[in-house]
């Protein structure tokens, strides 16, 4: 893309401040502790007093306090995430999060208090009618006593995290983001961003292939020592903090904040595993028909033809509207605006985070996506997904409150990864070129492979790296085992690996910004899998009821919002319906090819 391009499209955030500087910021701020103070005047010490319609009036007052805390907090992250290297933008992240700390603590009594009601009364707030859509909400609030600290405690914590885990996740998205892979290729040496070297390494050329592969590992690899130290204090300060609030397991906190059964999650990854003989058939498959009798990992994304099929912006923009439109055109509608009010940063850039993501933050704020657009196939299904993320985003917002706003995490995937299979299943329907088939029915494969089978490994790698952790610092070589070892579980000797290739693990930033959010992705995969069979069998009549379940974002456990679309995530034969639709794909690619 040219420079005007670029400019053209990058995302607007003066929708919610003109910059770093806007003097808004400091007078929302301000208002914000005057706030703060008149809630903790008034709430404090008497929560275990008020009666229920008091309750509602207390709980509709601090939602709208998190409401303006949380265009503060999201444009600070959103701006450092386009640009990580802008001395202002960080100045700004770093005064907000230690301000939002600040107003957070001061009206923390307000959950612990009504942590402590005692449970007679407590069942009273879950009964009443008026309090009826905070049902959820208080319901889980009460789950996290045992693991609730005193509001001192709290407080302390708070702050900690501002200098501690919070630092050192902005240092790991800051050393990334302005990495510069410098590569040997075919025409020259070129230096390229993360997110471009990424994007070469589904070049028809192996050469190509090879050099973007091996360059991104080795560039990571050269600031292990930094970064390995970001990830043995961040998994330090999770193994303190599961012993201070009571937790047994590193990855309890994840599964009660989704409010899951371990057995549920269990069950899910044992099933995918059971099935990892799928990827090395199909990688094999892979290798036979583009004649590499030595397929290593940089071939894994390989084209299947030597001129990769190239898709601009703008042509990625009709395709995915138009395969939204064939499924449901409320679904399109709200996609729409994503591009006609600039809500979309496109682009690779200097010092822009790599990867891609859909930041809601707040009801009645309409989302923002980020991606790092390079005009291949792959992005146009990376596009679809984020705007699946917007559109559930915009769904909950419409219909819920702050309290249940959210969609819980085995939940989040199901819009952007449904979105996903409506798009390519749909150029599939309308391709006539066999070649570009081939390629969609391909991508059909690689997509579950990554979204299934790698997530779980990636959170298999996520359990044993905590356990290893517990034991003392761990060295890279340590982390690099465990990556090979679950590699070699996925791949077996279908996919040769190089020595660079233990380095993966250090590239992936959700094992530090997140603790066990991959798991999410192989759940919602699978859950898309059978919901599209059902939308398959229904038709228009499935429409509402999917719409339905994404605008119930977060008010309800999963697995009685997903009863509206009759699946029970409870019952382990329900993974293998979806490994096995993805089998089924398999067998369809082999025909093909």
């Amino acid at each position: 893309m040219s420079t005007t391009q670029q400019a053209h499209l990058r995302w607007d955030l003066s929708k919610l401040y003109w910059g770093p500087d806007d003097p808004q910021i400091d007078t929302d701020l301000a208002r914000a502790h005057q706030e703060a103070e008149a809630f903790r005047t008034r709430y404090y010490g008497k929560v275990h007093t008020l009666s229920t319609d008091a309750l509602r009036e207390a709980l509709v007052a601090q939602e709208a306090f998190s409401d303006e805390l949380g265009k503060l907090g999201g444009y600070a992250s959103l701006a450092f995430s386009a640009n990580t290297q802008d001395e202002a933008i960080k100045s700004l992240l770093a005064r907000v999060r230690v301000e939002l700390t600040e107003l957070m603590n001061a009206v923390q009594f307000f959950d612990l208090e009504l942590q402590s009601v005692p449970d007679d009364a407590y069942k009273a707030y879950l009964e009443a009618p008026v309090l009826a859509n905070y049902h959820y909400h208080l319901e889980r609030l009460k789950k996290y006593a045992p693991h609730t600290l005193s509001e001192g405690e709290e407080r302390v914590l708070a702050i900690k995290d501002v200098s501690g885990l919070g630092a050192w996740s902005q240092l790991y998205t800051e050393i990334s983001a302005g990495l510069k892979v410098s590569l040997e290729l075919p025409d020259g040496p070129r230096e390229v961003t993360v997110a471009e070297a990424r994007a070469l390494r589904s070049d028809p050329d192996r050469r190509v292939r090879d050099a973007a592969t091996v360059g991104v590992y080795k560039t990571y690899a050269a600031q292990s020592h930094v970064l390995t130290y970001i990830f043995n204090t961040i998994y330090e300060d999770h193994r303190q903090t599961l012993q201070l609030r009571n937790y047994d397991d590193p990855m309890a906190p994840t599964l009660l904040d989704e409010d899951l059964e371990p057995e549920v999650i269990e069950a899910l990854m044992s099933a995918v595993e059971s099935h990892y003989p799928l990827v090395q058939r199909y990688y094999r498959t892979k290798a036979k028909v583009l004649g590499i009798s030595d397929f290593g990992s940089h071939d894994t994304l390989a084209p299947y033809s030597e001129v990769e099929r190239q898709v601009p912006y703008e042509e990625a923009r009709r395709i995915v509207l138009d395969c939204f439109a064939s499924f449901s055109p409320a679904f399109s509608e709200r996609a729409k605006g994503f591009f006609e009010e600039a809500y979309i940063d496109v682009p690779p850039a200097p010092g822009k985070q790599s990867g891609a993501f859909c930041s809601g933050m707040r009801p009645g704020m309409h989302p923002y996506v980020l991606l790092n657009y390079t005009n291949r196939l792959d992005d146009v299904m990376t596009l679809a997904h984020e705007l699946g993320h917007g559109v559930h985003f915009m769904l909950a917002g419409e219909h819920q409150t702050l309290a249940n706003y959210f969609p819980i995490l085995p939940l989040a995937e199901t819009a952007s990864t449904f979105a996903e299979l409506i798009t390519v299943n749909r150029l599939l329907a309308l391709e006539t070129d066999p070649l570009v088939r081939r390629q969609l029915l391909a991508a059909r494969i690689e997509d579950a492979v990554t979204t299934i089978m790698r997530q779980v490994m990636y959170t298999r790698w996520e359990q044993r790296a905590h356990a290893l952790r517990a034991k003392g610092v761990v060295a890279p070589e340590e982390y690099c085992r465990l990556w090979l070892e679950g590699n070699q579980a996925v791949y077996g000797d279908a996919v040769k690996r190089s020595d660079w290739d233990q380095w993966g693990w250090i590239t992936i930033p959700h094992l530090v910004q997140y603790r066990f959010y991959c798991y999410s992705y192989a759940f919602g995969q699978l859950l898309v899998y059978a919901l599209y069979q059902q939308y398959r069998e229904e038709g228009e009549a499935f429409v509402p009821k999917l719409l339905d379940v994404l605008s119930a974002g977060g008010s309800a456990p999963a697995s009685v919002i997903l009863r509206r679309v009759n699946v029970d995530i409870k019952d382990p034969a329900f993974w293998q319906k979806g490994l096995a639709l993805l089998a089924g794909m398999l067998e369809e690619f082999e025909a093909a090819v």
